[in-house]
């Protein structure tokens, strides 16, 4: 080859020097903003997939509404502020038919709780800690305990049972006060929810092992039971 035409091609050809020797800061420049687009990546998806979940849950509660009828000679009501009216929010409902909001007895003293007997039920009876169903169907069944612990020297397993005709269907466990731990009191939530058929005289009620830590003084308000009749069998 001529040795003009070889000098000038080679100022293009890259030298093994610098195709050998790649700095380490760069590979690792490139490895981060590899892991960090699979992040964000990741990140976008499921914020995708819990915003399409939402909207099919809306969707479906949507649909439920306006399955049903309004009653004859009932209307919606317009205008307003009940946002803190239990009674008021449960009466606009569509679950109208049957359903109960109470509020733990202050007096608790065995595992299967009480509930005040002034609490708001339609369509259904309360007897004796139960709440006894009169219209068969799906029932949303939720309840949330509150419960304050003096710790002691060991550690304490807070327990909450949801029962259908005295047989567990839900229950949830936690432990607090654990060893070495220096808190001296202890405020802890506990609620489960069940999604249910039950048919008519079945009952549902609450045991709690622990019941002496349930705080009935603190959150007097917060300690409930509420049921509702999502759709009926009959």
């Amino acid at each position: 080859m001529d040795a003009g035409l070889q000098q000038a091609l080679n100022p293009l050809a890259p030298s093994q020097d610098t195709a050998m020797h790649v700095p380490a800061g760069s590979v690792t420049s490139h490895l981060g903003t590899t892991g960090r687009s699979y992040f964000y990546f990741t990140t976008a998806s499921l914020a995708l997939c819990l915003v399409f979940a939402v909207a099919t849950i809306m969707v479906l509660v949507v649909q439920k509404t306006d399955s049903i009828p309004n009653p004859p000679g009932k209307f919606h009501l317009k205008g307003g502020n009940c946002s803190e009216d239990i009674s008021c929010i449960l009466e606009r409902a569509a679950f109208k038919k049957s359903w109960a909001y109470l509020q733990v007895s202050k007096h608790i003293n065995k595992t299967k709780l009480s509930w005040n007997k002034d609490g708001i039920t339609h369509g259904v009876r309360y007897q004796d800690g139960n709440l006894v169903i009169q219209f068969p169907g799906w029932y949303f069944i939720i309840c949330q305990l509150q419960f304050l612990v003096k710790c002691p020297e060991h550690s304490v397993d807070l327990k909450l049972e949801l029962l259908i005709n005295r047989d567990v269907k839900k229950q949830t466990l936690v432990t607090v006060c654990e060893s070495g731990m220096q808190t001296k009191n202890i405020y802890q939530n506990l609620s489960q929810f069940l999604l249910e058929h039950l048919q008519v005289n079945a009952t549902i009620s609450v045991k709690v092992d622990k019941f002496q830590y349930v705080d009935t003084n603190t959150f007097p308000l917060e300690n409930v039971l509420s049921i509702f009749l999502y759709s009926s069998s009959d």
